[in-house]
């Protein structure tokens, strides 16, 4: 099997560091306070945008790692046993 090479220009290092940064900008946002991250401010308004950008590092890092991205799996309920 030929090896899985990544297109990627980051690293796994990097990643990873703005992977941290950003998991503690949603959790400063999410208390109501805003956070910079360089010249960039963010505030409450902007949790869509950090949690894209955090599942953007996530596909980053599968690719890096030679895997597939986040997998987002929905599921139906079966109330009492009936069928829909």
């Amino acid at each position: 099997m030929a090896p899985i090479t990544s297109t990627s220009i980051w690293t796994r290092a990097e990643l990873l560091e703005q992977v941290a940064l950003y998991k503690k900008a949603l959790l400063k946002c999410a208390s109501g306070s805003s956070y910079t991250i360089g010249s960039r401010s963010l505030t409450r308004q902007d949790l869509p945008e950090i949690r894209s950008h955090l599942s953007w590092l996530a596909s980053e890092l599968a690719a890096l790692e030679g895997r597939r991205g986040p997998l987002l799996v929905q599921g139906r309920v079966n109330y009492g046993g009936r069928r829909s």
